[in-house]
């Protein structure tokens, strides 16, 4: 009887101890995330950062952390949209826990001002700069009206909305059996003379072209002022 008496003892006592222990402040850990959240989108150049962090469970009790709660770092992890961040605690109990938030940015990019379709050129009027709130990752989107402007649509393509680098192509400059301007530079000196197109080409692409007098072929690199520059 004395020996069940001194183990309910004991037992009551360790419970009344884990009551009693401090339990780490939820609005501390979601001020610590959202700021963790807001500094990682602004390390990847974002700004204008509104960071909503969701409240833990009420019923998730934490002991109170000796030390500063450490920010788990996340490499390659998304920062907009919605994301997570990791605190973790060392003393005196150890304890990990992740915290759920949403991340989004102002920014503002090229939309068009009205649909384009498939294979129509996008001219300067047909492009304007627009503030809009994005929470998803921005690669692959055009955010350089210059990118723009002057390409051709793949696709048929919507107004207000952002247009990705997939969405447009540049326009073919030269055609197959084209007359072209062939100029050389090597060692400072240059060269230019006449030449036919043997493939059809845009700004930036390599083509085979051959000399009008020579008749030889060499490769060279479409200008964007549709010559052929062999170096």
């Amino acid at each position: 009887m004395v020996k069940q008496l001194v183990t309910t003892m004991l037992i009551m006592a360790s419970m009344n101890a884990s009551a009693s222990t401090a339990q780490h402040s939820h609005s501390a850990l979601v001020e610590l995330a959202a700021k963790a959240l807001e500094e990682r989108a602004l390390s990847r150049g974002l700004d204008t950062i509104p960071v909503k962090v969701f409240p833990l469970d009420s019923r998730v009790n934490l002991p109170e952390c000796a030390e500063q709660v450490s920010v788990l770092s996340e490499h390659n992890q998304t920062v907009l949209g919605r994301v997570t961040v990791g605190m973790r605690c060392q003393t005196p109990e150890p304890w990990t826990i992740y915290l759920r938030g949403r991340v989004t940015s102002s920014i503002t990019i090229p939309v068009l001002t009205q649909p384009v379709n498939r294979s129509n050129l996008i001219g300067y009027d047909d492009v304007a700069l627009k503030k809009l709130l994005i929470d998803a990752d921005l690669r692959g989107v055009i955010i350089d009206r210059n990118h723009m402007v002057g390409k051709i649509a793949v696709r048929n393509l919507i107004a207000g909305q952002p247009v990705r680098q997939s969405d447009v192509t540049a326009p073919k400059l030269i055609s197959r059996g084209q007359s072209v301007t062939i100029t050389s530079k090597a060692g400072g000196l240059t060269v230019t003379m006449k030449g036919k197109a043997l493939g059809n080409a845009r700004a930036g692409d390599r083509v085979w072209v051959q000399n009008q007098s020579s008749k030889k072929r060499v490769e060279g690199e479409v200008t964007p002022e549709g010559a052929v520059l062999v170096r």
